[in-house]
């Protein structure tokens, strides 16, 4: 089991390479009032290794205002690297506090760590069934990690759905308690913003996405195609005599099956899986997609449809998401249809609070941490990996930027949302090629790059040009 060290050297500590949770200067202030008014009344964890897996920030603070001390929880094993930025979060998370739970009063001059037997703690209410099934696992996995904060009467401050969990399976529980005037003033200072989540020094490199891509772009489960970009309006939208194009078409599978239909098709995919190799790409493969492209484009022009189906999802950044819009603005023809599907921000919400937990058999995503932008990481088949969500605002907002004419499909409270854009508008030479650059010359692990996109890339700025009338 972990052991708790009230007063742990901060000397000693070493911070982890990567830290989810950024600090403005305002915050960074007042956490350092918070911690010398209060002090740290939730310890910091510490791997089994000596890095700080939770409390960078806390510690950074404490030793801002002279401390060198600090409680900490020394965990007996190191934690694995799936479970690293999952620890960290929930560690760090307030708002994921949904249920009530209080637990026995104590004399008025109790203050300070104790620990609470499992039978006295008493759950009022419960929420956040998916929360607290991301703590049980972790707690089953490293034992008693967190700790909560009580104030004299029995009432719980801080960490309450760990509190749940903990007494459920038995174990004690460790608290840290003041008085009801404290409490009350503490409170306050819980509820200032103490950060935000920031993914980018994972490290994540855009060929990691492939592991993000959903399972319709495979046809495995005996040909049952499950892409509701393509049965809603892909499909039912195409007509006789249109040329199209499946932007990061994944396993190929509807697009497939759309030249199969005689349809005209062509299709592009940076990151296509390697045969019997994990992590592995072909990129061969990915070339001859380019080629494909490069011969079509100066003899038939751009495209009648152009579809990009939940790519948005597995875009790193907002540069990114913009490189992979420009790109698809380029595809398409003046007179042609532009078709995107995408995740909705709303689904995330619902799996936080417990409504839907999935569990595919492929990866494990029951739990999500948002940052501002709408991005989340998740750690599949040995590789961090990035989801991007949108509301109907936000893919207005964004494919208007690019296209003159945008509906947005798809109920709010789905799943997924979608986007039928037409009218492609001018972008500047620069921007135009800087973007077809990114997604026709994407790399690969070691930094490497294949090269042969240029053909293709002067292909689509002559054609864009006289598209846009330059």
């Amino acid at each position: 089991m972990p052991e708790f060290i009230e007063s742990y050297p901060i000397a000693d500590l070493k911070p982890a390479p990567y830290n989810p949770r950024r600090l403005d200067g305002d915050a960074f202030d007042r956490l350092q009032r918070s911690l010398a008014l209060w002090g740290c009344v939730k310890p910091v964890i510490v791997n089994g290794n000596g890095i700080i897996v939770a409390g960078h920030q806390r510690t950074k603070s404490l030793k801002a205002i002279g401390e060198t001390h600090v409680p900490a929880i020394l965990l007996d094993a190191s934690v694995a690297t799936q479970d690293e930025v999952q620890f960290n979060l929930l560690h760090n998370s307030i708002e994921t506090d949904g249920s009530r739970v209080r637990v026995p009063a104590s004399g008025e001059t109790a203050h300070g760590w104790e620990w609470i037997r499992p039978e006295d703690v008493t759950a009022v209410s419960r929420s956040n069934a998916t929360v607290q099934a991301e703590i049980r696992r972790l707690v089953t996995r490293y034992g008693t990690w967190g700790s909560i904060v009580a104030d004299h009467e029995g009432r719980v401050l801080l960490n309450q759905d760990y509190a749940v969990v903990v007494a459920d399976l038995k174990l004690p529980l460790l608290c840290y308690r003041l008085s009801v005037q404290e409490a009350d003033e503490l409170a306050t200072w819980l509820e200032g913003d103490y950060g935000v989540y920031d993914y980018t020094q994972l490290g994540i490199r855009a060929y990691n996405q492939h592991w993000c891509q959903m399972h319709r772009l495979t046809d495995e489960g005996g040909g049952r195609y499950r892409s509701t970009t393509y049965e809603k309006y892909v499909l039912p939208a195409l007509r006789p005599g249109q040329r199209i194009i499946d932007f990061g078409a994944g396993g190929l599978a509807y697009i497939k099956r759309v030249k199969a239909m005689g349809h005209d098709a062509h299709w592009y995919e940076p990151h296509v899986k390697a045969t019997g190799a994990q992590n592995a790409l072909d990129v061969a493969a990915t070339v001859s997609h380019i080629r494909d492209l490069q011969r079509d484009i100066p003899a038939n022009g751009l495209y009648d449809v152009v579809v990009l189906d939940s790519v948005i999802n597995s875009v790193t950044s907002l540069e990114f998401e913009e490189a992979v819009v420009i790109t698809c603005n380029s595809l398409l023809d003046r007179d042609g249809t532009f078709i995107t599907g995408t995740r909705a921000l709303d689904s995330i919400a619902r799996r936080v609070n417990g409504k839907k937990s999935r569990n595919n058999g492929s990866y494990r995503r029951n739990l999500e941490f948002l940052d501002e932008d709408g991005f989340t990481a998740a750690f599949r088949h040995g590789v961090w990996t990035m989801q991007r969500f949108h509301t109907p605002e936000s893919l207005r907002v964004l494919m208007e930027r690019f296209f003159g004419e945008v509906e947005i499909k798809g109920s709010p409270s789905g799943s997924n949302i979608y986007a039928v854009c037409r009218r492609p508008l001018a972008v500047s030479e620069e921007r135009r090629r800087a973007a077809l650059e990114t997604e026709f010359n994407m790399e690969y692990p070691s930094g490497y790059r294949h090269g042969r996109h240029k053909p293709l890339v002067e292909a689509l700025m002559r054609a864009c040009g006289e598209r846009d009338g330059d």
